[in-house]
């Protein structure tokens, strides 16, 4: 009975890890800014402009980016940082960036 205490709390605890660890599409923005600027509006070494795009829009080019179907030059770069996040991160940052 301990052990199957000891295995339901650890459980407990993971699961309320893996939550409280979640990021919010500001957090998520952060690694963004560098290159599209701090609100999205100055974009450096051929970078694109973010701000004043909808969710909508932004989302449908981030996973055009991950399909292969969006991007020109910065493709791979992009391929690359967007592939390390989950659909729902994507949705947040799009979220975000769509308020700045």
């Amino acid at each position: 009975m301990k052990k199957l205490t000891a295995v339901f709390m650890f459980m407990f605890v993971a699961f309320l890890g893996s939550h409280a660890m979640a990021a919010t599409g500001e957090e998520l923005y952060k690694s963004c800014a560098g290159c599209h600027g701090a609100d999205g509006s100055k974009p450096t070494g051929g970078s694109t402009a973010l701000r004043g795009q909808s969710a909508d829009e932004l989302l449908r080019k981030m996973n055009g980016y991950l399909d292969g179907s969006f991007g020109g030059e910065k493709k791979n770069v992009m391929m690359n940082i967007l592939k390390k996040h989950t659909p729902e991160d994507l949705k947040m940052l799009a979220d975000h960036i769509s308020k700045l």
